[in-house]
């Protein structure tokens, strides 16, 4: 195994390298979020009740996530924040396709009944975070790597999850390490539409995938994948960039709530 290899940790969508390594689920250098926010966030867990995925209600009936996070046994609750959470069943999904039959790792999710839980809005493209930006992430787990920086498995297995939400922020940066990196390993990911955080002393992991990357209060990205040195907190994260498939949310959706909002700032247009 080559050096880069050795030193190389990769966290993508369909990558599953160990049911351990699949633990890894933290927000690093968070810290709680407010009661008041992140109301949308939707936990998956899995079979044995560890912490899957997140997800972020975009309308009364639909919630975006990673297409990885898809899962025969998946279990969806809403209300985990601030709580109390209440299990919610589901009815289909709809994970993007690009015209080539190439899946991407962003998937809508419909619950079986709506909820007036107040979603997260859809993004204003034409005002959508730039490099350098600050941007929101969250999830659930535990909050720190080993006392070295450590992102062992079997340490951060010993970790239980954190009964709260963390949120943390990041900062925007240029794709282009993490497309190199990925061009590497797995090129046939780099079709897929990115956008990208980094900031020192922030981390996600697995568990985190499908979380929300929040920026003035509108959903502009979904936690995909990270390229990971060794030590927690020293690489980029990839994340889907929500206005790309804006259009197939939309149209799969239907959503009453992007309708009224293109209404309301539109000028000229039709009424509903």
């Amino acid at each position: 195994m080559g050096g880069i290899t050795r030193l190389l940790l990769l966290l993508w969508a369909g990558v599953t390298v160990s049911t351990a390594m699949d633990l890894h689920k933290r927000i690093i250098g968070g810290r709680e979020c407010p009661h008041n926010e992140r109301l949308y966030h939707v936990k998956i867990t899995d079979d044995a009740d560890d912490i899957l995925c997140g997800g972020s209600l975009i309308s009364n009936q639909w919630f975006l996530t990673a297409a990885h996070c898809l899962q025969d046994s998946m279990t969806v609750f809403l209300g985990a924040h601030p709580g109390p959470e209440r299990e919610v069943q589901i009815t289909t999904h709809e994970i993007f396709r690009d015209n080539r039959d190439r899946p991407h790792d962003i998937m809508l999710v419909r619950l079986s009944h709506p909820t007036n839980i107040i979603p997260v809005r859809l993004p204003d493209c034409a005002h959508r975070p730039n490099i350098g930006d600050t941007v929101q992430i969250a999830g659930h787990g535990p909050t720190a790597a080993g006392p070295q920086g450590e992102r062992d498995y079997i340490y951060l297995d010993e970790h239980v999850e954190s009964s709260t939400l963390q949120c943390a922020d990041t900062t925007v940066v240029d794709c282009q390490r993490v497309r190199d990196l990925v061009g590497y390993i797995d090129p046939d990911k780099l079709y897929q539409h990115l956008i990208c955080g980094q900031r020192h002393g922030v981390d996600t992991c697995p568990g985190d995938s499908g979380g929300g990357v929040v920026y003035n209060g509108m959903i502009y990205g979904v936690i995909s994948f990270g390229v990971k040195l060794a030590p927690a907190c020293v690489d980029t994260d990839g994340y889907m960039d929500v206005c790309a498939y804006k259009d197939w949310i939309e149209s799969k959706t239907g959503s009453i709530f992007t309708k009224i909002a293109k209404a309301l700032s539109c000028v000229g247009c039709p009424k509903l």
